[in-house]
Order: structure tokens, then sequence, then C-alpha cells
């Protein structure tokens, strides 16, 4: 799941341990995809535990050497203890790492001038996808297209199928507005479906460019998570819709194909219009959240709160009001 490094970059702050999200593919990204299973394989979680679920993918990693199988775990045994002797009982489910459903089935990390960071889940890239944007042989796992922005999931579903937008087969999706602070909250939005027209052609999906989440059971690959998001002053705020704009997933690159000097321009123009505009907070917790909220890349976590560590150890158990 694309929220798997929100989540553990978070717990990583909390408890004083240095995880940031360019681990996510230095780590993991020559991890291959052992699990067939939706939404990036054929089958459903039921069979996943009668194949022996995830002690048995556990054991495939520590045979490898990709696991600390002397990490402890919450029921005070090892990894490795916990898993010693489980396999898969299907390799159609479960298969094995040296021969995997998919080599290199990890997050690639994206940057440029759209945004600091973001990710991509490249074990949904489906063969459709990557026919159709991925397979240019003299510019091979690369795309570029023009942009059609949406402001927010209500903008999105309220214009996708407008034929007057022009959106093809060669037009990439955005959406912003989406992010921790201008949600706020960060909402699973991004996987955004093509116009009915183009579907009923037989384009499935397009590429989805956000500074929102998707859902873990998505089987969309889209790039998302984008820090710092429009609402924080990142690329994302000044792009337009029609600009043209390149994917690269060799080089790891997202950028806007525009001079540095128009770009600075906009940036201008956007500042001196008081910024990314973002909807007013409608609850005391959502002005909260934004006072302190980080972004994505540092696990939205708030802020105030990362210094507050073994507090029972250091300072006593904190007093209640009962």
């Amino acid at each position: 799941s694309t929220n798997a490094p929100i989540h553990l970059n978070a717990i990583a702050r909390h408890v004083g341990v240095k995880l940031d999200v360019d681990d996510w593919q230095s780590v993991g990204h020559k991890i291959p995809l052992l699990v067939n299973m939706q939404p990036a394989g054929e089958f459903l979680g039921e069979e996943f535990h009668r194949a022996g679920g995830i002690p048995a993918v556990v054991a495939e990693l520590i045979a490898k050497g990709k696991i600390h199988e002397g990490a402890l775990t919450v029921n005070g045994r090892t990894m490795g203890e916990n898993c010693a002797g489980k396999f898969s009982w299907d390799r159609s489910v479960i298969y094995a790492y040296d021969a995997p459903l998919k080599e290199d089935a990890g997050f690639i990390v994206l940057r440029g001038n759209l945004f600091d960071n973001a990710i991509m889940k490249t074990s949904v890239i489906s063969d459709e996808f990557r026919a159709r944007f991925l397979s240019n042989n003299d510019d091979p796992d690369a795309f570029e297209g023009p942009a059609m922005v949406f402001e927010g999931p209500e903008d999105y579903h309220h214009r996708i199928d407008d034929p007057t937008l022009g959106i093809d087969e060669h037009t990439l999706l955005f959406i912003r507005g989406t992010g921790p602070l201008g949600y706020p909250g960060g909402a699973e939005v991004v996987n955004m479906q093509p116009p009915a027209a183009l579907i009923k052609k037989g384009v499935s999906a397009l590429p989805c460019i956000g500074d929102g989440r998707q859902s873990g059971t998505s089987g969309s690959p889209s790039i998302l998570n984008a820090s710092p998001e429009a609402a924080a002053g990142g690329g994302l705020s000044i792009l337009r819709t029609g600009d043209r704009v390149r994917i690269d997933l060799n080089k790891g690159t997202a950028d806007i194909l525009l001079p540095d000097a128009e770009l600075a321009q906009r940036r201008a123009e956007l500042e001196a219009k008081g910024g990314f505009p973002i909807p007013a907070s409608q609850t005391p917790w959502q002005e909260i959240q934004r006072s302190m909220v980080a972004q994505f890349d540092e696990g939205m976590v708030l802020k105030p709160a990362v210094k507050y560590q073994r507090v029972a150890q250091t300072m006593g158990v904190p007093r209640d009001n009962h």
C-alpha cells in the first residue's frame, strides 16, 4: 500500500528512528512481487491466507537475507522464531523469491519541479498501461503529455466527462488541494478514472498524479503522496491545464516542461495573490490539524507531538483526569 510509507515514517518519527521516503526505494524497489493477490494479482485474501499468508512470505524474505530475523516482535519472539518452518502451500498464490510474479516491484520515488518527492507503486503497472505509456523504444519507461488539472475530487467528478476538456489517451490527470493541509488530512482521491467515452474505447487508465493518497486496494499505478502539496507551495500549485509534463521512471523525475523563468514568474504571481487557495476549516479539529501538520514524506505527523518520546520512562506516566 502507498499508505505504508506515510504510516511507518510517522511511527519512526515518534520513536526516534531515522526513516525517510527515499529508504522505500533504496531498500524496497528491488524486492520482487511474491503474492499473486488483488489488486496486483489474481487471488483474494482468503487464498493468500490458505497458501501460508504473511509468515510464508516473511520466510521467503528471511531465506534471502532481506529481513533481520533477529528483530523482536510484539509477542516477545523474533521474526525468525515466528516464521521458522513456514512455507508456501500454493505456489500459484505465493511465489518463490527466485521465480517471482514480477521483478523489481517496490516503490519508485519521483522528484522534480512538480514536487520534492512522490511515490509510485510499480507492482500494479498493468500490461495495458505499460504498452500505452512505457513502451516507446526510443524513450522507454518514460512518458509525457498535456496536463488536465482538477481542484479536488468535487471538481474531478463534476467535469471529468465534459467533452470540451479534450481529454484523450495522451492526457495526464492531475488533482491537487487534497493533501494534509489542502483537504485537510490527505484524501484517498488520486486514482481517477478516464472519461467514460475513453473507457468505452478501451482506455481503462490514464496516468494520475496528485498531492493526496489512494486506497491500498487500488490497482491504479498513480503517482501520489506528493510533497510538498500544492497548499504548502509545491510545484503542483503552479501547474496549469495544458502544460506539458514529463515522467521518467528511469531517472526518477517528474517535471513541468517549461523554462525556470516561466515557473518563477508563475510562483511570484501566485504569492502576490496570497498563495494557493485553501478552503476554510469547517471544524476546530481541521484548524488544529492545519496549524501543526507535517507533509506526507514526514508521516503527516503533528509536528509538536514528535518530541514526546519515552514519556513514562523520563517524565512519569501522564496524569489522567478521572
